[in-house]
């Protein structure tokens, strides 16, 4: 292998370590989570990072401030407001962290010619162990990453998406329904309502959420079958390992 294309695969090692890195300090900016209200304050909705809701508490006078056929449009407003602070704070975070500029830096590096000598040094925190791969001449590994590229880039974006799933309380009088983009919906029998005390009505709303979240991860566990059958990790391995090993370019 030429000493040029050495350089270059050396060159675009280092900008994928160095990209890893910054996605990495970018996930660490992200809140672990976020709580809102409704405009009343009636409810409470608690986010875990992910944006599926951890909790949910009505307020102890919550029917001097909405009336029981608003509670459900009340959780709903809830989780709208903590989700908006959640991304208030994690917006911050990364323009603290100024990662915008520093990946157009990074891109930049990649468009610049890789200098003679210069030696690629990945953080030994992003290295895959691929002391023991074997990998296969580098055309048929070329080939399987042209094929996964094409499966994943065929792949019907509504056909993947996350399906919604709904959750209730014991005799179904809170129902909650989870999407991909969280709480899709919550409805809770007015009249029902009315009658209970803030301990029953918070159970039933916890009962409910933990129902279907529960539902919401035996969903998200399934995927099509051909994107879960392309061993992206294995063919990750065997391209890192002939970038690391001239001799396969040979």
């Amino acid at each position: 292998m030429s000493g040029d294309m050495f350089q270059e695969l050396q060159q675009f090692q280092e900008y994928m370590n160095k990209m890893q890195q910054l996605m990495s300090e970018v996930r660490e900016q992200m809140p672990q989570s976020a709580e809102g209200e409704d405009a009343q304050g009636a409810v409470t909705v608690r986010l875990l990072a992910g944006g599926i809701p951890d909790s949910i508490t009505v307020a102890s006078d919550w029917q001097r401030r909405q009336p029981p056929e608003n509670l459900g449009a009340a959780v709903v407003e809830a989780y709208g407001s903590a989700l908006s602070e959640w991304m208030e704070r994690w917006s911050g975070g990364l323009e603290q962290s100024d990662w915008e500029a520093r990946a157009h830096e990074t891109e930049d590096g990649l468009d610049r010619p890789a200098q003679a000598g210069a030696a690629s040094v990945p953080p030994e925190a992003f290295e895959r162990d691929v002391r023991y791969v074997v990998p296969r001449p580098i055309e048929e590994v070329a080939e399987d990453v042209l094929t996964a590229f094409d499966v994943v880039e065929r792949q019907d974006p509504e056909a993947s998406a996350q399906p919604e799933v709904s959750g209730d309380s014991a005799g179904r009088r809170v129902v909650i329904t989870l999407g991909s983009q969280g709480l899709a919906s919550c409805e809770v029998e007015p009249e029902w309502a009315a009658r209970q005390s803030v301990v029953r009505l918070n159970q039933a709303l916890a009962e409910a959420l933990a129902d279907a979240r529960a539902k919401f991860g035996s969903a998200g566990t399934s995927g099509p079958d051909a994107v879960a059958d392309l061993n992206l990790g294995g063919l990750l391995d065997e391209a890192m390992a002939i970038m690391k090993n001239p001799r396969h370019f040979m």
